[in-house]
């Protein structure tokens, strides 16, 4: 391997891991919201999920919020929550699969590439193992970002909008 194929392969397994880090994409839960009235400005029809204090979780549409009550829409029938009976809200939204598909593609380049740069050099008609390191890199980033995609796509990021105070 030479120096310069070397530090790529550095820099890619270095810019990799910084992207792959949780400190990176970990959502701050220490600063929870205490405060009930930040419910008011949740968009009525946002997918939430409650946590209640006798810990069963009860996931629907928000429907409306007062001071003492959540209301919220489960399986096309109103549910009320009493604000003494919950003890967290989150907000449940689509995940981003582009990110998922842009680590997919990068994995499938880097792996076609090392298996075509492993390739033989036979000569003849044969490609040199620049050709198949490449062509192999173009056909493993293809089907890195459709696996990608795929796993990306399934998940639901939960963000929490409320938590009680501990007694």
């Amino acid at each position: 391997m030479s120096f310069g194929s070397r530090r790529l392969t550095i820099s890619l397994v270095l810019v990799a891991t910084l992207w792959l880090s949780p400190s990176a994409s970990a959502q701050s839960t220490s600063a929870a919201n205490h405060d009930w009235a930040g419910l008011k400005t949740v968009a009525s029809g946002s997918k939430l999920a409650v946590k209640l204090k006798n810990g069963k979780t009860v996931e629907g549409k928000l429907s409306g919020s007062s001071d003492t009550a959540l209301s919220l829409t489960v399986g096309g029938k109103p549910v009320d929550l009493n604000r003494d009976d919950v003890q967290r809200v989150y907000q449940v939204t689509g995940k981003s699969a582009t990110k998922a598909t842009l680590i997919g593609a990068g994995v499938g380049a880097g792996a076609g590439a090392a298996v075509g740069a492993a390739g033989g050099d036979n000569g003849g008609l044969a490609p040199t193992k620049a050709q198949l390191a490449a062509g192999l890199a173009v056909l493993g980033a293809g089907a890195g970002a459709l696996i990608g995609f795929a796993i990306g796509r399934g998940g639901h990021k939960r963000v929490l909008i409320y938590e009680a105070a501990q007694p």
